[in-house]
């Protein structure tokens, strides 16, 4: 291999890379579609500036093998728990309806037993990069409809390990069902449970001894071996490079090292997954799109249709409303990354023509492409299916009433809150305390059976439908607080509530700076943005330790809030509001401790005249632990007393000053 062809070549990819994954970022579309395009222009369909596909084809294969290898450390069966029955069951049975509706669909077009079966597995399997993308950037990742996705897409991923090891016997028709099959399946068995076991036991005390030098390129060695020794390892048993790596990464994810080993292999996965998808681009062609335009079209419509439908049922059979359901069956209609890799895979086994790999990367790239827009659609397009009486009026499986405890109608003055998420439970919680009555709404089936064995009143249902909405009593609650995890539902929420009470009192939680603004235009009383509270916390901590009181920084952090976080802001202009100074202002509260000998001590507050003397005002007096607000002026103070002061901070120090005890 010549050095300098090779060095044009990887120069010529990163290049275009670049380039394409800037542009595409920029019109906030996810880079891998760059990285695609990006191969289709120095591709042999493009301007044919690679000279040796075989080598960066190579190098591909190494971004394959990394990519399965995060994965592997990323897996946690942790984030099944919430949505365990839906990921799992329900996933299971999307994969496999998947799966048989496109092998009967192959076989009307002639396309051999083998080949349908890994189209239904390709077409099974949805983009985990993009979808959780448009999720974090949409506010939607701690969702119902988010978690549940990301549920699904753990299975997806899963199941790309059976499936790769399937691979190898879906070209023999005799093999599919037969002792071929299930010896690969029992060496995959095999060879996972011994890997485990040496990686549990060797694994972390090599870690371990690695992790005690200090040298960071001798830890991530030690990761990159386990890595590639374990996928050559998988691959000269018969099974996939990529299934190995997917397997060391399980091991390492229950290391005490995964999280640093993770952080120094990203960059080497990004580098090298970029490779890839360049190398997918490569073999798009152009002129097959053209030339087979109505075969993409409708294998586009078939994927997002098909796939919206289906993941719709089972959402609605798991018990999750028709909005919730929407929105993950529109967030699952693309078929993803692991599809480009068993493409490939399947075309070097000859079970994927030239023709037929050129369909199928075409039609992914258009569903991706168009991924973002059916994410935002859901609920326009729930609010129009809305409309129809069964899809209105059906209520899911395990929720017969909504109320959950007692007959609300006796509710009065009572808290509704929407969402019983991190906040809404944290608020909750208190309330529930504190004896205040309080309603809440969510659409956990398992949360609401726990809040009703305590006795909570709570009802199952989607709080931003206003027909849900109906039974919570509004015109006679006191609060309303939209705590959902997505911003759909809480714009929806606080909209139907005011629709219901006008004059009732709402407080919605922000996700994203955009949706401040359009939650009081739609009538929110207050709106509360978690990062930017976190953000008035960190500057109420430093101006602390910089000497401002306590009394100032109240003053600022409410005048941030007032100004609805525009400080924070991109926009904001320093001179239309008050300056620092200013917002603080000059009044402050402190309270004086009151000795034996204190000269407060045996003084009446009419005595003391701290208005006229030092234009101070006296707020209350704490005495044996009780205390007493706008004490009367003839109220003498004793030793043990403390003494609230209110005013300016330089006529407080004086007080502190003429209040000192005399030095001996």
């Amino acid at each position: 291999m010549e050095l300098f062809p090779l060095l044009k070549d990887l120069a010529a990819v990163l290049s275009a890379a670049l380039v394409m994954g800037f542009i595409f970022f920029k019109l906030k579309q996810p880079v891998i579609i760059g990285y695609l395009v990006a191969g289709l222009i120095v591709g042999p369909y493009g301007l044919k500036f690679v000279s040796d596909m075989h080598t960066i084809e190579t190098f591909s294969e190494l971004g394959v093998m990394l990519l399965m290898f995060a994965l592997g450390v990323e897996f946690s069966f942790s984030e099944l728990k919430p949505v365990k029955k839906l990921a799992i069951l329900g996933g299971s049975a999307q994969i496999l309806l998947t799966v048989g509706l496109t092998t009967v669909a192959a076989g009307w077009f002639g396309i051999a037993l083998g080949t349908g079966i890994l189209l239904g597995c390709m077409i099974a399997l949805s983009s985990t990069i993009i979808v959780l993308k448009v999720l974090m950037e949409r506010g939607e990742i701690d969702s119902v409809h988010g978690r549940a996705i990301l549920g699904l897409l753990i299975v997806q991923d899963l199941s790309v390990v059976i499936i790769m090891t399937m691979m190898p016997n879906l070209g023999d028709p005799a093999k599919i069902l037969g002792w071929p099959m299930l010896l690969a399946l029992g060496k995959a068995a095999l060879f996972l449970a011994t890997v485990v076991l040496l990686g549990t036991r060797l694994f972390p005390v090599m870690m371990k001894k690695v992790a005690s030098t200090g040298n960071k390129e001798l830890f991530l060695l030690s990761a990159m071996i386990l890595c590639f020794g374990t996928a050559a390892a998988s691959f000269l048993i018969g099974l996939s490079l990529a299934l190995g790596a997917f397997i060391a990464g399980i091991v390492v994810s229950e290391s005490d090292h995964s999280h640093q080993i993770l952080a120094d292999v990203l960059p080497l996965r990004d580098l090298f997954a970029t490779l890839f998808f360049v190398s997918v681009g490569m073999l798009i062609n152009p002129g097959f799109l053209v030339a087979h335009l109505g075969a993409v079209a409708l294998l586009v419509a078939a994927i997002v249709v098909g796939k919206t439908l289906l993941v719709f049922g089972i959402a609605r059979v798991f018990g999750y409303s028709g909005r919730t359901s929407l929105a993950i069956g529109l967030g699952l209609a693309q078929i993803g990354e692991f599809t480009f890799i068993l493409a490939k895979l399947g075309q070097q086994q000859g079970l994927i023509s030239a023709s037929l790999f050129s369909l199928i990367l075409t039609g992914a790239l258009v569903t991706i492409l168009i991924t973002p827009l059916l994410m935002q659609a859901a609920t326009p397009m729930y609010l129009g299916l809305a409309k129809i009486p069964w899809l209105r009026r059906a209520r899911p499986a395990g929720a017969k009433a909504p109320l959950a405890t007692g007959d609300l109608g006796g509710m009065v003055d009572h808290v509704v809150v929407c969402g019983f998420g991190r906040v809404g439970s944290n608020l909750g919680e208190v309330l529930i305390r504190h004896g205040y009555p309080v309603l809440v709404i969510d659409t956990d089936q398992n949360l609401i059976q726990d809040l009703r064995r305590r006795g909570v009143s709570c009802m199952y249902g989607d709080s931003s439908n206003i027909e849900v909405l109906k039974h919570a009593q509004l015109p006679l609650a006191k609060l309303f607080i939209a705590a959902l995890p997505d911003a759909t539902s809480c714009r929806l929420a606080v909209k139907n509530a005011k629709q219901l009470n006008p004059q009732l009192d709402v407080l919605a939680r922000a996700h994203r700076t955009q949706d401040i603004s359009e939650l009081y235009g739609l009538g929110a009383d207050e709106v509360v943005q978690p990062e930017f509270e976190a953000s008035i916390e960190v500057i109420r901590y430093t101006l602390a330790k910089l000497g401002y009181t306590t009394r100032e920084l109240y003053r600022y952090a409410h005048q941030i809030r007032q100004q609805r976080y525009r400080q924070f802001e991109d926009t904001f202009d320093p001179s239309m509001v008050l300056g620092l100074e200013e917002a603080l202002g000059a009044a402050d509260l402190v309270w004086f401790d009151v000795k034996a000998d204190s000269p407060l001590s045996g003084q009446s507050l009419r005595s003391l005249d701290l208005r006229n003397l030092l234009g101070l005002s006296a707020i209350a007096i704490r005495r044996q632990g009780e205390v007493v607000p706008n004490p009367d002026p003839d109220d003498t103070l004793f030793p043990g007393d403390g003494l609230l002061v209110m005013g300016p901070q330089a006529q407080l120090d004086k007080l502190s000053a003429l209040t000192r005890p005399p030095s001996l």
